[in-house]
């Protein structure tokens, strides 16, 4: 939303040039208008817009009730803590809530820090109202976009991050990247998810909502087996007969703009190579997964005609939901120790930050005047900010530590930029429009970037009213410290729980999305499904993966010497979710061509499955430290493999190298640690 931001700034001006207002009001605009675009998080673009629109009435009334109470200071700071408080509560009820609630807390804050007289508060209203409402104009303008133009934007952005992983695969030493740009695919699949929730998918393309949603899948599944082997093979892979010519009919393909003829010739390819080579031998398996992965994104860019009838043969009606698994006859899991009862654990995590957000902000005014007398809302700001987003004292901490260091850097740059651009207005603008844009598109990647793109800003903007000295720089480290640490010392000794429990629950809810698919599995190959409900619970792995990811990353100053080990976990559930998608593929596959009675094939993969179950309770346990460590260790599943039948299926062979994969996940999983758990924080 950078033009918001740029649009409120010139109507600032022009609000400061014809009402003779102070200039240091263009500052509010542009801080104004940045939150009123970054505290919006709605899921649909309806939700945005209607958010959006109701941030103006917010701030007018905050800045309304901010005027009437500054003549009585007591009054000023009892409603500055109640605010605090309810501007944490309200998270409880969704984005929609915690944006207004955090508007409200900025719009209070600024009409304290500004103290605008009767004369200058028309102004103050206008400017505040217009950083608000030309976001909201923006949000209701990007209301209506088209559906179909919705998806086909999303299949493009499959197709250019499938072509940037297979480029980075191809790159040993760019590992790193190469998983960043994995999880961009897997980032697209879950939002071309959210699209056929909110709209009918055989409206806008020419197949159903389960055809779609099984070639996206396919498409995603057969790029990372793809980038799998071309690690693999990273050094001889342009040796090898046949592989740049593969490659380059699959290049062909995900090309942005192929034309008609370039994909029926890479069609025509890959079906000839999949027709003539059966199962793939060890030297032709690049070349048959390069082909398996040209016809999934071909078959996708048919899916891209004219909204239509046509359905895949796969189409089967929806079955019932995964049951939950039964515990008869199980033997009783050991009882965990108790936990030492608190009053406030039994609190909703919302309450509990509340009290200690608004004694955060009681502590910070106090020390942030002691600071300073006309800076003191940087400490409380830090205060409040640091309880944003997280329910956790590990996420509070986190959050902290990121903000003084984003800070702290953007001193640092900001000065570098004031410094070269000569301090000429122009080149000043320009730097803070690209540290507005930088803040709305690295911020939602991590927290460290808000605060160092909004102190580049703050420098600029001081430089532009030539006010930039260096002790002013300094209180701005001082106070964001000041109220930081405030933040951590109530979030650790104020109705303090412990961070642990929340991972715990994360880790478990991995597991039961893991323990759901596999009896979808199971029951497909047993003849007793038909394999759609897959697709929904590899789903919910996916989103529990995520949770958990984003849980260590959130709690990352919280583990210290343990983040390590905790991102080791991550990796390794990484590749049990990424094994998963090709065990749904190949269940969803097994249903829809199964006659309905287990094959021998299909017993070796029922007898698979069971065996993964077993190794994932095993996991479980250890991570609940119940239980002795697990069961006696057999040999991998991939020893498995010659117990298939010689007219095995496709499916069968897939699925029993996908559970194979999961099982070593684990298995490494269940790896002696130390006596505490890498999880847990203090």
């Amino acid at each position: 939303m950078s033009a918001g931001v740029l649009c409120s700034a010139v109507l600032a001006l022009e609000v400061v040039r014809r009402l003779h207002a102070h200039p240091g009001l263009l500052a509010m605009a542009v801080f104004l208008s940045v939150q009123a675009s970054t505290v919006v998080q709605d899921r649909t673009p309806r939700a945005r817009a209607g958010t959006a629109l109701l941030l103006v009435p917010t701030v007018t009334a905050s800045i309304a009730v901010a005027a009437l109470l500054s003549p009585h200071r007591p009054a000023v700071l009892a409603g500055f803590v109640l605010l605090t408080g309810a501007a944490t509560w309200v998270r409880r009820y969704g984005p929609r809530a915690a944006a207004i609630g955090t508007l409200a807390f900025m719009g209070y804050l600024f009409t304290l820090f500004v103290r605008p007289t009767a004369h200058e508060l028309p102004a103050f209203c206008l400017i505040a109202v217009g950083a608000v409402a030309t976001q909201a104009v923006a949000r209701a303008a990007l209301r209506f976009e088209h559906p179909r133009r919705t998806l086909l934007a999303l299949l493009a952005d499959l197709r250019s991050a499938s072509a940037a992983a297979l480029r980075s695969a191809a790159r040993p030493a760019r590992a790193g990247v190469l998983r960043t740009r994995l999880a961009r695919i897997d980032a697209v699949g879950r939002a071309l998810t959210a699209w056929q929730r909110d709209y009918p998918t055989a409206d806008h393309v020419a197949c159903s909502e389960r055809s779609l949603a099984l070639l996206v899948l396919d498409a995603r599944v057969c790029t990372e087996e793809t980038c799998d082997e071309l690690v693999r093979v990273a050094g001889a892979a342009s040796t090898r007969r046949g592989a740049p010519a593969a490659l380059a009919h699959l290049e062909a393909v995900l090309a942005p703009r192929a034309s008609s003829a370039r994909v029926e010739a890479a069609t025509a390819w890959a079906t000839r190579a999949l027709s003539s080579q059966g199962r793939p031998v060890r030297d032709d398996v690049l070349e048959y997964l390069v082909a398996r992965s040209t016809l999934a994104h071909a078959r996708l860019r048919r899916a891209e005609q004219t909204p239509g009838t046509g359905t895949l043969p796969h189409d089967a009606p929806a079955s019932s939901t995964a049951r939950p698994r039964s515990d008869v006859g199980a033997p009783p899991r050991p009882a965990r120790a108790a936990p030492r009862w608190t009053p406030w654990r039994q609190w909703a995590p919302t309450s509990r930050l509340a009290v200690q957000a608004m004694v955060a902000a009681t502590a910070a005014v106090a020390v942030g005047e002691a600071i300073s007398a006309s800076r003191w809302y940087w400490a409380v700001t830090s205060a409040f900010v640091v309880f944003a987003g997280t329910t956790t004292r590990g996420g509070v901490l986190t959050r902290a530590y990121r903000r003084v260091a984003g800070t702290a850097g953007g001193i640092v740059v900001g000065v570098g930029a004031v410094l070269l651009s000569g301090q000429h207005t122009s080149v000043l603008v320009g730097i803070s429009v690209v540290a507005v844009f930088g803040m709305l598109y690295l911020g939602p990647v991590r927290y460290v970037y808000t605060p160092f793109f909004m102190t580049v800003v703050v420098v600029a903007v001081y430089a532009m009213l030539g006010d930039l000295r260096h002790d002013v720089l300094e209180l701005r480290l001082e106070e964001t410290l000041a109220g930081a640490v405030i933040g951590v010392l109530c979030a650790y000794a104020i109705l303090s729980a412990s961070s642990h429990p929340d991972l715990v629950g994360r880790v478990r809810a991995c597991f039961r999305a893991l323990d759901a698919l596999l009896q979808v599995g199971d029951r497909t190959f047993g003849g007793r499904g038909d394999g759609h409900e897959a697709l929904a619970a590899l789903h919910e792995l996916e989103a529990a993966r995520d949770d958990v990811e984003a849980t260590v990353e959130a709690m990352s100053a919280a583990l210290l010497g343990r983040h390590e080990s905790a991102l080791e976990a991550v990796r390794l559930l990484d590749v049990v979710t990424r094994a998963c998608g090709v065990l749904a593929q190949a269940v969803m596959r097994r249903g829809a061509h199964g006659d309905g009675s287990p094959a021998d094939g299909d017993r070796v993969v029922q007898d698979a499955i069971a065996a993964v179950r077993r190794a994932a309770d095993d996991a479980r346990d250890r991570f609940d430290r119940v239980g002795d460590g697990g069961s006696a260790r057999s040999a991998p599943l991939v020893s498995r493999v010659h117990r298939l039948p010689s007219d095995a299926t496709g499916s069968q062979t897939a699925a029993l190298f996908a559970l194979a994969r999961v099982e070593w996940a684990l298995r490494r999983l269940t790896q002696p640690r130390p006596t505490r758990a890498p999880g847990r924080s203090g």
